[in-house]
């Protein structure tokens, strides 16, 4: 049995995700988010599981290498946006914004970070807004080449929680990913190093699994050395503070009219309504991508998206919708 720290609440058996040690190599224990049916969208509740499943691997003293994947035809596509009324009862909606970020947000992407264990990412179908930070903050992320990763919500309600664009690919291509909310193969995550490497998706579980094995045969204390030499270089030179001062930022672009707007035509005709609004204006170009990437290949120029003929169309849409409004 695992020994547990006093401060953390028991939240076993798991409602929201699977955890199992490999049954033919107990180095190696996977964290599967399970709620295929909901495309493993993170509600508070799911999140609360990863974390204590975390922990929980990295005080098995038989678990060396932890890999977190996603059930279904996806990884995730971020946040649940439901209600969260057990969460935000009998506590300010100050405290209630500040738990949002600081617990149920960042306080489980840098456990991943603190970990003494490696955590790799084993990403397929979308990896979508916070699941996009849950993928880019293991340690190592192995995606399929035709899977699709991006934040859409920064074309209408949010500056994401961990910006983690400038610290993994460069101010260029950050700017380009943040302010276009633009979709990318997983190919090109690995090409322009949002991602360690990409593989086809026939191929994902193999690779992961390979990668895992070979990690598991060096010394638990040199990967978490070198694990922590990597991570405090980047903290010295500011990604620590620099995410979770863009954390207030995420709260600060919640108050603006386009949040608002989604968020009522979320309320009045469904969420599916509030993502139509926000997407088709795009050539719905995240689906799109996704569909070119499985048909056609991932051999295109970053960005891939910019090649589809679903993009140039939306744009002259809404070009002359936009002219004939005046």
């Amino acid at each position: 049995m695992v020994r547990m720290p006093d401060d953390i609440a028991d939240r076993t058996p798991y409602q929201n995700i699977l955890y199992e040690k490999d049954p033919e190599d107990n180095r190696l224990a996977r964290i599967t988010l399970n709620q295929p049916e909901r495309m493993n969208a993170l509600s508070y509740d799911m999140l609360m599981d990863i974390r204590h499943a975390l922990i929980q691997a990295e005080r098995d003293t038989e678990v060396k290498v932890i890999i977190i994947k996603g059930a279904g035809r996806t990884f995730g596509t971020g946040y649940d946006l439901g209600t969260r009324p057990r969460f935000t009862e009998g506590i300010t909606p100050l405290m209630a914004d500040e738990d949002h970020i600081r617990y149920y947000h960042q306080g489980v992407w840098f456990t991943i970070w603190n970990l003494q264990k490696p955590v790799i990412a084993q990403v397929h179908g979308y990896a979508l807004a916070g699941a996009s930070e849950l993928a880019m903050m293991c340690d190592i992320t192995i995606i399929a080449d035709d899977a699709v990763t991006g934040y859409p919500p920064t074309r209408t309600f949010s500056v994401p929680d961990l910006f983690y664009w400038p610290w993994l690919c460069g101010l260029k291509k950050a700017k380009y990913l943040s302010m276009s909310g633009g979709p990318i193969t997983g190919k090109e995550a690995a090409e322009i190093g949002l991602a360690t490497m990409s593989v086809p998706a026939d191929k994902l579980e193999e690779t992961v699994t390979l990668v895992a094995k070979r990690m598991a045969m060096i010394p638990s204390e040199l990967l978490f050395l070198n694990k922590f030499a990597c991570n405090k270089s980047m903290e010295i030179m500011g990604m620590r503070v620099a995410m979770e001062f863009t954390g207030k930022l995420h709260d600060l672009s919640h108050t603006f009219d386009a949040t608002n707007e989604f968020f009522q035509i979320s309320k009045e005709k469904g969420l599916r309504a509030a993502l139509e609004w926000r997407d088709n204006k795009f050539g719905d170009d995240y689906r799109a991508l996704k569909r070119m990437a499985t048909e056609e290949g991932t051999q295109f120029r970053f960005p891939q998206a910019l090649s589809m003929s679903e993009v140039r169309e939306a744009l002259e849409k809404y070009e002359a919708e936009r002219k004939k409004q005046g």
